[in-house]
């Protein structure tokens, strides 16, 4: 896993890298070599700080996609891709 999809949801909250990892209480040297392939239990400290749940930080996969709603931004979910 890489850490694209922790920043897009980031970014979408408003938060840098370097923002998130400050959040945490942790220096962004430490927090980037965490997410490139984050435990379990980064992954939900994440998740906390960033008010979102933990499948929304890991890639949709093959043939499907994050949807969130258009109005409100918020996350609908996992998709199939039509």
């Amino acid at each position: 896993m890489n850490e694209t999809r922790i920043k897009e949801v980031a970014k979408m909250k408003g938060y840098s890298l370097q923002e998130l990892s400050t959040m945490i209480g942790i220096t962004y040297t430490s927090f980037f070599r965490r997410i490139q392939n984050p435990k379990l239990s980064s992954l939900q400290e994440i998740a906390k700080a960033l008010e979102c749940q933990i499948a929304e930080l890991l890639p949709a996969g093959n043939g499907f996609s994050h949807f969130y709603d258009d109005q409100t931004g918020e996350w609908l979910g996992i998709r199939r891709k039509n």
